[in-house]
């Protein structure tokens, strides 16, 4: 766990350009960080990239820390969150895992854990079923919906991501939510009926 008060106090010495400073700070917070860029881009080698991408960030705009901050650890989080967006957008996307690699935790993202249709989809055919769904959600719906759910952006987040406006990514992962539900629960019928 990362103190906040030892990470304010390495992030002003990395202001005065301190090397030690930065090192001791990169081994402390390296870990941490690497799971949240993980967490977003998916690939070990593209997280890596994401937090090598974040620290030269840190290092060369360390003065827009302000030192009042509650929460210095977020800062830098907020610094990886936002390459590992930038990472997966348009540009780079190709490079990013696609969607369908993880339909797994996606599913259980988006259905609640209680409901029926999660209780009977099950092993290959739930993670088939959903990425079957998922292909047939509008582009727009599905981007939206992966990016809220699986990369943790919220609605504000996903507007300004998208450069779209919040009533409008609202709208599109609502109803991505409930053309997914509708697609899962109606492959849970033609499953009941082959039986």
């Amino acid at each position: 766990m990362l103190d906040d008060l030892d990470v304010r106090r390495l992030l002003l010495s990395t202001i005065s350009r301190d090397p030690l400073a930065f090192e001791e700070l990169y081994r402390k917070a390296a870990p941490l960080l690497l799971a949240v860029a993980l967490r977003i881009v998916g690939r070990r080698e593209l997280a890596e990239e994401v937090l090598h991408d974040a620290f030269l960030k840190i290092w060369h705009n360390a003065r827009s820390f302000d030192p009042s901050a509650d929460h210095p650890v977020a800062w830098m989080v907020a610094i990886v969150r936002n390459r590992a967006i930038d990472l997966i957008s348009s540009a780079d996307q190709a490079r990013a895992m696609p969607i369908d690699g993880d339909a797994d935790n996606v599913l259980a993202q988006l259905l609640d854990p209680a409901s029926s249709a999660e209780q009977l989809l099950e092993g290959g055919q739930r993670a088939r079923s959903l990425r079957d769904c998922l292909a047939g959600l509008e582009a727009p719906q599905r981007q939206a919906l992966v990016l809220a759910y699986h990369h943790g952006l919220s609605h504000v987040d996903l507007a300004r991501h998208l450069n779209r406006p919040l009533g409008t990514v609202k709208s599109w992962v609502r109803r991505a939510l409930q053309n997914l539900r509708a697609c899962i629960e109606g492959g849970l019928g033609e499953a009941r009926e082959a039986r």
